[in-house]
């Protein structure tokens, strides 16, 4: 995987994750949009997580 690969994820999990993280305050609570944006949360930060650990793997 390049670096160039690796940044490219890092920005979408970080858009992902920053996004659902802002949206999280303005949805109604127990709804099904509430349900949808920690998710996506969920998501955004196991992307990271993984790009995260691909880094950690390639530079070892």
């Amino acid at each position: 995987m390049t670096p160039e690969m690796l940044k490219a994820f890092y920005r979408m999990g970080v858009f992902v994750l920053g996004a659902s993280v802002l949206l999280f305050f303005i949805v109604e609570p127990d709804s099904a949009e509430q349900t949808i944006t920690i998710l996506s949360a969920g998501i955004g930060a196991l992307l990271l997580l993984l790009v995260a650990l691909a880094s950690w793997l390639m530079n070892r």
